[in-house]
């Protein structure tokens, strides 16, 4: 959760984000856990071109999106910035953000990109074609939507990105950094990477 200001009288309402496939919510609760207000809009993820099976998720445009959910839904409240204590971010599982050495968001996809089918091929032949089932054992997770291959696409394909990247999150991770400026990584999402040992929580 992003600390948004010092708990007071005026902080009686809790947000929460959420980046779904198809659209971004914020979500107004009181303490009890009401709903009070919402403010929603649809987003399209972007198909580049002579990429089969792309779908990339527009940071900056979705950003704004993001914030223009979060007004909304303050005016349909009827209160202030201030009124909200605490955020909480989730999202599509399996979209993922990467970021540069300083902390700049430079790549992402949604959940339903599939541009690396080439690259799921040659991942399960790895280990005499038990590398798939190797991962799947520690992280839960199958290659076909994990970041696994989506990384060794940018290696093959965007070395200028690839060569940048130094650390991968979630989009709800993304949109948390977005409002307080710590990058860190919810474990129940992160999971879905294929990268994340589900009995240590280490990276593998």
């Amino acid at each position: 959760m992003a600390r948004l200001c010092t708990p007071s009288e005026s902080a009686h309402y809790l947000m929460a984000l959420d980046a779904g496939t198809g659209s971004v919510r914020a979500v107004i609760f009181d303490l009890e856990g009401k709903q009070i207000a919402v403010g929603q809009a649809e987003w399209r993820h972007l198909a580049v071109p002579d990429v089969p099976g792309s779908m990339e998720f527009d940071l900056g445009k979705n950003w704004q999106l993001a914030c223009d959910c979060i007004r909304q839904a303050l005016h349909n409240a009827g209160i202030a910035p201030e009124a909200i204590a605490a955020v909480s971010a989730c999202s599509m599982r399996e979209g993922i953000v990467v970021y540069d050495a300083e902390g700049t968001p430079v790549w992402a996809c949604a959940n339903v990109d599939a541009r690396a089918a080439r690259e799921v091929s040659e991942l399960k032949e790895i280990h005499d074609y038990t590398f798939e089932s190797e991962v799947y054992r520690s992280t839960g997770q199958t290659l076909a939507l994990s970041a696994i291959p989506r990384l060794l696409w940018l290696a093959h394909h965007r070395s200028d990105i690839y060569r940048r990247a130094s650390t991968v999150t979630m989009i709800s991770d993304w949109m948390a950094y977005m409002l307080s400026g710590e990058l860190a990584v919810d474990p129940s999402n992160a999971g879905t990477t294929g990268l994340l040992d589900l009995k240590t929580r280490d990276w593998m």
